[in-house]
């Protein structure tokens, strides 16, 4: 039965990734003959500013309710938790929208009204999207794939559709494009609303959520431990298209942005099944971390899914270097393909960090994810000084060597410091000595 039952887990969650990959693939196709490199280049520079409202705000709570839901149905505590991360919802949206006010004004004097446009639907978006965000790990976490992959598949059909209704209604702009999936993101967060009202956070009175030995503290500490992942990570992240847009044009922005998101997309694909399958797993059986046994069986589960996990993302990386030029044309508009050379490289540098990212994971079985700090800013110092340095001469290669350089160092810094955490927890043997028992 368990069998059975992670199985059919496996293929909600495999479909809905693929299904939410193939909907990205034809928005990419879709935005780029509509708006041409240059508008998408002001395109993916609002996302970077909703993407900035994940890794500080949304991201870090989303880590937290996936590693805090089953330490506060182990203590009884799932009411709390509940009560917590709607107040916080609350909270984070009214300073968004606060701060988000003066950084709008500010962006129209210094800049001009269209930009004012951009930056405020972009955090309005951000603010949705990463409303929704919190209400999948959520789902995920309860291992409710049918439901979630449902919701992620809809949430990226009706991004689409509402980028290409008000880019052909309001004008073949950024802005358009970024109210459309403004538009989409609110359209399923009331699906999920009214459609999945049990895994709607609900709220009530928060007092005592933060007194000492209550959820808020721990939760807090947690989340705030991943936000300072957000300082090097929106370098890395972003860096490089406001870069390549001081350095360039705002139409080299739009082919690298368009470059990545295709050379990205497998990885990507890749690591969300591998972590939303078998991080509930990992930190179900880790539970409140007292056993090493069970810390033991964890770990030698996540180093057998990563064999996997290699294995797929080197043959990812080959088909690139093959046919590289047949998908950039295939997925983007002809004005993109004299670049197409660089896809190989870029699906590269993401293969080795995503499989860095997978590594990452078992810091957050120690609860340490403050642990992969020193890693993730080494990765964003070597990413953005070979950028900076090579860019004026060597333009969209430059951000693609620094890319594959900043990954070959991100990975094994991440093994050297699950070793140091495991060997400080008693765990001394290597989780490779299980992994074919």
């Amino acid at each position: 039965m368990t069998d059975r039952v992670g199985r059919a887990e496996l293929l909600w969650v495999a479909s809905g990734q693929m299904l939410t990959l193939l909907l990205g693939i034809a928005t990419l196709k879709v935005l780029t003959y509509l708006l041409g490199p240059q508008d998408y280049g002001r395109f993916a520079l609002g996302l970077t500013i909703a993407g900035t409202l994940n890794l500080f705000v949304y991201g870090p709570m989303s880590h937290a309710v996936a590693r805090y839901f089953h330490l506060c149905t182990d203590q009884g505590k799932p009411d709390e938790l509940n009560r917590l991360v709607a107040y916080l919802l609350r909270a984070s949206a009214l300073a968004i929208f606060a701060l988000g006010a003066v950084v709008v004004l500010l962006t129209i004097a210094c800049a001009d009204a269209s930009w004012g446009v951009l930056v405020a639907v972009a955090l309005v978006y951000g603010i949705a999207s990463g409303t929704l965000s919190i209400l999948l790990a959520d789902m995920n976490t309860r291992r409710q794939r049918r439901a979630y992959a449902l919701l992620q598949s809809a949430d990226a059909l009706m991004r689409l559709a509402g980028a290409v209704l008000l880019s052909l209604a309001m004008g073949m702009t950024g802005a358009a494009a970024m109210a459309g999936f403004l538009l989409g993101s609110l359209a399923a967060l009331v699906i999920a609303r009214f459609s999945l009202k049990a895994g709607w956070p609900a709220g009530g009175d928060v007092k005592g959520l933060f007194d000492p030995g209550a959820v808020g503290r721990g939760f807090g500490k947690y989340a705030l431990s991943i936000s300072l992942f957000a300082l090097p990570a929106i370098f890395s992240s972003y860096g490089d298209r406001w870069i390549i847009q001081q350095a360039l044009t705002e139409t080299h922005v739009g082919i690298y942005v368009a470059l990545a998101q295709i050379a990205n997309a497998p990885a990507n694909l890749v690591l969300a099944v591998f972590s939303q399958t078998l991080n509930p797993v990992i930190f179900q059986r880790a539970g409140n971390t007292s056993s090493d046994a069970a810390m033991r069986g964890s770990r030698r589960l996540l180093y057998r899914a990563l064999l996997l996990l290699g294995a797929l993302l080197a043959v990812v990386t080959g088909v690139s270097y093959v046919f590289g030029e047949w998908i950039v044309m295939t997925m983007t508009s002809p004005e993109f393909a004299p670049y197409a050379g660089l896809l190989w490289l870029l699906v590269l540098a993401a293969a080795i960090f995503q499989v860095g990212q997978a590594l990452a994971s078992e810091a957050f079985l120690y609860n340490q994810p403050f642990l992969l700090f020193l890693p993730k800013l080494v990765h964003a110092v070597i990413f953005l000084g070979l950028s900076l340095w090579l860019v004026a001469s060597r333009q969209l290669e430059a951000i693609v060597i620094a890319a594959v350089a900043a990954a070959a160092v991100y990975l094994p810094l991440v093994m050297a410091t699950n070793a140091r955490a495991a060997k400080a927890r008693g765990l001394t043997s290597a989780p490779a000595a299980g992994l074919c028992s």
